[in-house]
């Protein structure tokens, strides 16, 4: 399981970043469970973090503006207990998670885990996927504009094929829809193959409550944009101002 320490913040202090790297010195990470050297107490639940940019470069015109990057968020953060455990060892069971990053940095957080007294974080992503879409075809278009989606689920994804007919429209444009993010799939004027997959490999997060939030992880993961996890999803295709989703549903893989 990789491991991933998130403790950097511009207007927090030393204090919360000497804690997550004590704890991240202090853990074992084994494939189903952390161990520390003696017992601990930790609630487990679910972290949700939400961030939208305030403030940060922009482009298009009035009315339909968007951040290319943002300088400053609105960030909301909250741990939800469900339960709590006082032991030397914590398990990892499999668990549905949510991760949804924009361009910008903008993005909603779902992830399962353990918050110590302290505050310090240990979440995880388990990449375990099942995924169901109820229709295997998606066309859009209009008269002698039109473009037809073929669907193949794959382990951690999924496979599409695209047969595209154009006339006057410059391009067409698939893009996959979580709760509040989107992510460019394809863009293009030519039949086409493409694959998109979820994150592939367990991860564990070390963070704090009070530092962790969509554009922290987005820069540790050195991502640009992801829309992956577990639940319901859209994908939605473009064709001129023609446009049609379907919606698809990821359940954690053996449910």
């Amino acid at each position: 399981m990789q491991q991933l320490i998130v403790s950097s913040g511009r207007f927090f202090s030393g204090r919360l970043r000497k804690l997550v790297e004590e704890v991240a010195e202090q853990v074992e990470v084994l494939e189903n469970a952390l161990v520390f050297p003696e017992a601990v107490s930790a609630e487990y639940g679910v972290f949700k973090a939400g961030s939208s940019v305030l403030i940060g470069p922009r482009f298009g015109a009035r009315g339909s503006t968007y951040y290319t990057s943002g300088w400053l968020f609105n960030t909301i953060r909250k741990f939800h207990p469900k339960n709590t455990i006082t032991s030397a060892e914590l398990p990892l069971k499999p668990a549905s998670y949510r991760l949804e990053l924009d361009v910008p940095g903008s993005g909603v957080l779902e992830l399962p885990g353990y918050r110590l007294q302290n505050g310090v974080l240990l979440l995880y992503i388990t990449p375990s996927y099942r995924f169901m879409f109820f229709q295997d075809v998606l066309t859009a278009g209009w008269l002698e504009d039109y473009a037809q989606l073929s669907i193949t689920p794959l382990e951690t994804g999924f496979r599409g094929r695209l047969d595209i007919h154009l006339s006057e429209a410059e391009y067409v444009e698939v893009v996959i829809k979580g709760a509040k993010v989107e992510d460019q799939i394809f863009m293009g004027d030519k039949s086409e193959e493409f694959t998109y997959e979820f994150l592939k490999e367990p991860l564990l997060i070390i963070s704090h409550e009070k530092l962790l939030d969509p554009p922290k992880l987005q820069k540790a993961l050195n991502l640009v944009s992801i829309v992956s996890g577990h639940g319901k999803f859209k994908l939605c295709m473009r064709v001129g101002k023609a446009e049609e989703e379907m919606e698809f549903l990821v359940e954690l893989g053996g449910e």
